[in-house]
């Protein structure tokens, strides 16, 4: 097969999975997939994650050099290390159970609910409630860091000096990090309805209000409680 959109096809059917289905499994959006598959996307970091999602070789996704799926022989040679022998590139066809990382597996922070935030800080690490999936966070966080799905378009700037936060884009968050600076990202609790929201921190000469970053939406200024500050953002390329 001479293309990516051919091989990306070919493996994810079969691996008997809908786009739907290898979204949620590798995290890469259907749209992006669809792109793959038809043509439109020759090179992209979301090869990678299919490739596991379909328990193919990366390199033969990527490239066509290497064992197809439905290969008998799975042999690589190896590339890497001169030293090191060919060996057995194992393949199964099962698709990975989500989360996609073993719980706390270093470098990784849970993908959580919106209702699981507001207590988050509340349940002992090893009793935190059930996460969506374990994804990687490269930027420096605690033990008590989670990331968010985005929802809703408050944090969605229509200017392009801003940096945006589209919905369903993924942000991490650090709890040990409560005292935020002014204009730093927060994830907050209203006292008032216990709402649990996204926005941009303001303080001024003692007084302190959330500010959207979408101007269609108005600032909060009942009280609230930090829950933690946005240290990282994962979005994906359409």
């Amino acid at each position: 097969m001479d293309s990516i959109a051919k091989r990306a096809l070919a493996a994810r059917k079969f691996a008997k999975m809908t786009q739907k289905q290898a979204e949620a499994v590798s995290g890469v959006k259907q749209s992006s997939i669809s792109k793959i598959e038809r043509g439109d996307v020759t090179r992209s970091m979301s090869v990678l994650a299919l490739a596991r999602a379909y328990r193919a070789d990366p390199n033969w996704l990527d490239t066509g050099d290497g064992p197809a799926p439905w290969d008998e022989d799975q042999i690589r040679q190896a590339r890497d290390r001169a030293n090191e022998p060919p060996g057995p590139y194992r393949v199964t066809h099962t698709p990975p159970s989500i989360p996609s990382f073993n719980p706390r597996t270093p470098g990784t922070v849970p993908l959580i609910s919106w209702a699981d935030a507001a207590n988050w800080d509340s349940h002992e690490i090893s009793q935190q409630p059930h996460a969506e999936r374990w994804i990687p966070c490269i930027a420096h966080h605690s033990l008590q860091s989670y990331a968010l799905r985005v929802r809703g378009d408050s944090m969605t700037s229509p200017s392009g000096l801003l940096k945006s936060y589209p919905p369903g884009c993924i942000v991490f968050v650090d709890t040990a990090l409560r005292k935020p600076d002014d204009g730093e990202r927060v994830i907050a609790k209203l006292e008032d309805s216990d709402e649990v929201t996204f926005k941009v921190f303001k303080q001024d000469d003692g007084r302190r209000w959330l500010l959207p970053l979408n101007p269609k939406h108005e600032p909060v200024r009942t009280p609230f409680s930090i829950l933690g500050t946005v240290v990282g953002k994962w979005e994906d390329e359409d």
